[in-house]
């Protein structure tokens, strides 16, 4: 452990501030490309997307008919807010609850083939459930839809195969209001919403008794940004609060399916992935040569969708539901890929904040990290950003680089 007591010789100078951290005009490009119809399977009238490095709002633009933090149905992407609450719940419970919870113990009418059904099960698409129209029935609750999707069909033996819908956690839903002995949206705005700063997100479909688990959000931008961010500080919110364990977080974003598995149905269309990658609400989408995880991503029907790439430290956002995921997966992966190039290459690499100038305040965060020395210690931050020499470690040529940056003018 090395320890700088101070930065000596230098002094405190007002500097000019750049207009961004990073050139994103790649990025940019393709946005704008997205709505003239290129890379995509039809034009997207409008969205905005939100770029976040390391806890920091980077970019955020609006294309098209839309506007800054406009609100958008999440669609699809609510089951990662869902499986937010299951691990909230996993964490502490009133009532005892665990991934390997049956549904059976809460609601017996999940019985025969049913009655081993377990929360996982049901949170990882590998159910076995039959669809149900009680998913979306206004006039029930949420208790009595799985009391329908009891009495419906199987598919085939739980666990088995990697079937893709929103019946399984529909269900789901009803046991965690049973063990945590509140309706699902006092569950969400208590173990969630409110601990995050989510107070644009609401489950706004079926209806209030009867939520779509796997689909009902709507939410926009900066909400969704602030939620994925939670994941990537392994559970603390960024205004520091704790909304999930750090062992609650390994698990939802640890592989629920079996590998291999059969897959009868899935969304996913890219070949980064065996289309049944996924933990406990969301696609695990990424993974090095070695197999470890580095990108997740929560994606809905009409085109919201938000993503994690550990490796960067970054989280982005693409805000709309005027389109469709299928025309717009592979645009996704390019946004990704491009901002991702931007933040290796900052334009002013000593600003660790981002705020445009380098001062004291960045050289405390690159103290941190010349302190922990290895960008392999998994207390280093994601993509090792005091890293300015890209070796992998951050040392005295690390602190040359900065001294260099810091002494500037400005920024480059």
């Amino acid at each position: 452990m090395r320890t700088f007591l101070c930065l000596c010789g230098l002094a405190a100078i007002a500097r000019p501030v750049i207009a961004e951290p990073f050139d994103f005009s790649a990025v940019t490009v393709l946005a704008q490309g997205a709505i003239a119809g290129q890379n995509v399977g039809a034009p997207v009238p409008g969205f905005d997307l939100l770029l976040m490095k390391d806890g920091v709002v980077v970019y955020h633009r609006a294309f098209g008919f839309w506007s800054l933090d406009r609100v958008a149905n999440a669609d699809s992407a609510s089951k990662t807010v869902s499986g937010a609450v299951i691990m909230s719940l996993v964490d502490s419970s009133p009532q005892p609850f665990s991934l390997d919870t049956r549904l059976s113990q809460y609601i017996p009418a999940f019985n025969g083939l049913k009655s081993s059904i377990t929360i996982r099960e049901a949170f990882s698409h590998t159910s076995g459930l039959a669809d149900s129209t009680s998913v979306s029935d206004s006039t029930i609750t949420l208790q009595q839809a799985a009391l329908e999707i009891a009495a419906g069909g199987m598919l085939f033996v739980p666990g088995t195969k990697f079937n893709y819908g929103g019946t399984g956690m529909q269900a789901a839903g009803a046991v965690a209001e049973l063990a945590g002995q509140s309706p699902w949206n006092m569950l969400f705005e208590q173990r969630l919403r409110s601990k995050v700063g989510m107070g644009h997100t609401t489950y706004t479909l079926t209806t209030p008794v009867n939520p779509r688990i796997a689909g009902g959000c709507e939410s926009n931008a900066s909400d969704f940004a602030r939620f994925m961010e939670m994941f990537r500080r392994k559970g603390l919110a960024p205004n520091g609060t704790r909304v999930l364990s750090e062992a609650a977080v390994d698990a939802m974003f640890t592989r629920q399916t079996a590998n291999p598995i059969p897959i009868i149905s899935t969304p996913i269309l890219i070949s980064s992935t065996d289309g049944a990658d996924y933990g406990v609400g969301v696609w695990l989408d990424k993974r090095d040569q070695s197999g470890k995880l580095i990108g997740a991503i929560a994606a809905g029907a009409r085109g919201f969708a938000a993503w994690i790439d550990f490796d960067d430290g970054m989280v982005g956002v693409f805000a709309t539901d005027l389109t469709r995921s299928s025309d717009i997966q592979q645009l996704y992966d390019l946004i990704r890929s491009a901002a991702e190039t931007a933040a290796r290459s900052p334009l002013c690499p000593g600003d660790l904040n981002y705020d445009g100038i380098v001062v004291d305040a960045d050289f405390t965060i690159f103290l941190a990290g010349y302190n922990l020395g290895d960008c392999a210690d998994p207390d280093m931050p994601a993509g090792c950003p005091a890293d300015l020499d890209h070796d992998r470690v951050v040392d005295d040529a690390d602190f040359g680089l900065f001294v260099v940056a810091y002494d500037r003018l400005a920024c480059p």
